[in-house]
């Protein structure tokens, strides 16, 4: 039976090949060791510039973060995994905590049978379906950036899914497939509930895991919208900001 801290390793690797995919797809260089992924190309809107991986190497971590520190110039986020990092003293300010979250096949359902995704969610293939995904999922924090390119949709280990009872999408999730869990994330509900959403993605990401763990990370309202839906808290992760100027 896994610990834990193995489960939050597994939220931790996920999470980073979401960040693999993205930056990918936007065409950006990235960089992965078993320690932490990075990139030095200016990050889509909402992204860090680096996630750490494991909970033992702070210094090799710590002196990443001095190199990156140094190579960009504008404002740029690292998401401190296992909240090891304290990186005040290089110019950061902590963002936000949060929760890695994690559901057994068995209770990633939401507590509801079958295999079949609820009413009115449909899987998205096509560009402009995902950018009026994109529209309605950034809808209280718009960019001028996209972050969900097309060339995305070319990964068959993503899927986006949204559900659209009317003009345009009121409630949507990512999916991304790692060997041994599938991340859910990006959930959003505008004419539903939060928890109804979450249920409901719950439910459609488990039948596309296929038997696999589902991993992710929430905090305030959606971690208990994640809680209800049969997610469990494994372990904190903090995301750190550096303003525009570089630390001295």
């Amino acid at each position: 039976m896994r610990s834990a801290a193995d489960k939050a390793r597994v939220c931790a690797a996920n999470n980073a090949d979401l960040y693999e995919a993205v930056f990918r797809a936007h065409g950006l260089k990235r960089h992965r060791n078993p320690f932490l992924w990075w990139s030095e190309s200016p990050a889509p809107p909402y992204y860090s510039n680096m996630t750490t991986l494991d909970p033992d190497a702070i210094e090799f971590q710590h002196e990443a973060v001095k190199q990156l520190n140094s190579a960009l110039d504008g404002p740029f986020a690292v998401k401190d995994g296992f909240c090891r990092l304290d990186l005040a003293s290089l110019g950061f300010k902590l963002l936000f905590c949060a929760s890695w979250t994690w559901a057994n096949p068995g209770r990633a359902t939401g507590g509801t049978p079958g295999r079949r995704m609820a009413f009115g969610w449909e899987r998205i293939h096509d560009p402009d379906a995902l950018r009026a995904w994109e529209d309605a999922w950034a809808a209280d924090n718009p960019s001028d950036r996209r972050v969900f390119p097309p060339a995305i949709l070319d990964n068959p280990d993503i899927a986006f899914f949204g559900c659209a009872p009317a003009d345009g999408f009121d409630a949507g999730y990512i999916v991304n497939r790692s060997p041994g869990a599938v991340g859910l994330s990006n959930v959003f509900a505008k004419g539903v509930g939060a928890a109804t959403a979450y249920q409901d993605a719950t439910r459609a990401a488990a039948i596309y895991a296929d038997g696999l763990p589902l991993v992710g990370y929430e905090h305030g309202d959606a971690l208990h919208a994640a809680r209800l839906a049969g997610f469990e808290p494994v372990g904190g992760l903090r995301v750190w900001l550096r303003q525009s100027e570089r630390a001295a």
